[in-house]
């Protein structure tokens, strides 16, 4: 008896490893995509009528058949995290009708949640307990850029019962591929936010999220993203909302593509912000290469952003903050820009995501991390 009750605690110890839960990105009560335990992701779609399916996430895996005419297939194990991927049939790439649909990869993709250790993901998970903020979404017209434009805007808990109270604001940019939509639906920003400041962790703040895409209305092949944010958004942001309108209480994040404009932004208008934070991003200097970033040259460095580097007591003393983050699986070059601007006097502070990629859980600890340091000052 006791071999057999031995055998059958080694039977359910094998169905829990390979147990497959569906992704908190399911629509309605969809069973796929799935994950296991060792992260790899199940798809399924009944197609009866196809000739050929693959998955893309990551690399393509090509999906079997079966006599219902059901489509399946299982990736590699895959991070933690969030992740984009597509369907695919003769050359065309689409969305799984399983999941919702995130703006992300240029298009509505989908997405699958390989989820981690519920203790670790309990900062971006709502919970019933915390008084809750509000996310607006707010049109506005853009002469620079000849079009109607939306902003998600952030306000914390509390907002509206304190007609008296102003706040600080963070402005914070998604990546390449995204919109505005990115860090509510992908990046639990607000939750985050909210979090933090019932834990007393935060500085109860005010945060605008842009569409980082802009161009002039009379050249669509130029960037206007610097003139629109310093002279639309930014004031519009102070006329609408109860802020604290000055460089020490507007700080600028935004990761991959966004912690260029972030970086672009803070360090070139040093009379607008103090703190300044990329995730998943390198202080971009001259042409963009990544294998040979300008940060590295000294003359480039020192006369970048209009010399902004130049008097490194002056700049410690008009930043409060310079945050750097980046994801464990990245690579090391975030830090060697770290170590060379405090080697150069620049203070940083870097922090690194433990075992995540270039993708939206590197970034929600980012934000979580760099969100307890502002407005303390």
């Amino acid at each position: 008896m006791k071999r057999i009750y031995l055998l059958f605690c080694l039977l359910l110890l094998s169905l829990g490893a390979t147990a497959q839960r569906p992704s908190p990105t399911v629509v309605a009560r969809s069973a796929f995509p799935s994950v296991d335990q060792d992260g790899r992701v199940t798809v399924r779609i009944k197609a009866p009528d196809a000739v050929g399916l693959s998955v893309s996430l990551g690399k393509d895996y090509p999906m079997t058949r079966d006599a219902e005419g059901v489509w399946s297939a299982t990736t590699d194990p895959q991070v933690e995290g969030f992740h984009y991927y597509s369907l695919k049939t003769g050359g065309l790439s689409f969305a799984d009708p399983a999941t919702r649909a995130f703006f992300g990869t240029g298009r509505w993709s989908s997405a699958v949640e390989v989820p981690e250790n519920p203790a670790a993901a309990a900062f971006y998970t709502p919970r019933r307990d915390v008084a809750q903020g509000a996310v607006r979404s707010l049109s506005f017209y853009s002469r620079i850029c000849g079009e109607f434009r939306r902003m998600y805007v952030y306000t914390p808990a509390g907002y509206e019962q304190n007609p008296g109270t102003r706040y600080p604001v963070l402005y914070l940019q998604h990546g390449g591929g995204e919109d505005e939509t990115g860090w509510i639906y992908q990046g639990f920003a607000d939750v985050i936010l909210d979090n933090l400041v019932a834990e007393g962790k935060a500085v109860p703040m005010i945060i605008v999220m842009n569409s980082g895409v802009a161009h002039p209305a009379d050249d669509p092949a130029e960037d206007a993203f610097d003139q629109m944010m310093t002279e639309e958004v930014i004031p519009l942001v102070d006329s609408r909302f109860r802020t604290i309108a000055d460089r020490d209480h507007r700080a600028v994040a935004g990761l991959s593509w966004g912690a260029k404009q972030a970086y672009d932004l803070g360090l070139g208008h040093r009379d607008l912000f103090s703190a300044v934070g990329g995730f998943s991003g390198i202080i971009v200097i001259g042409a963009f290469d990544v294998r040979n970033p300008g940060f590295r040259d000294p003359e480039k460095f020192a006369a970048a952003y209009d010399g902004v580097f130049r008097d490194p007591a002056r700049f410690n003393a008009d930043y409060h903050l310079l945050f750097i983050s980046t994801g464990e699986a990245e690579g090391n070059l975030l830090l060697q820009m770290s170590d060379l601007l405090r080697e150069r006097g620049i203070d940083n502070v870097y922090y690194s995501s433990p075992k995540t990629a270039h993708e939206w859980l590197s970034w929600r600890r980012s934000l979580y991390e760099f969100a307890q340091k502002l407005f303390r000052w």
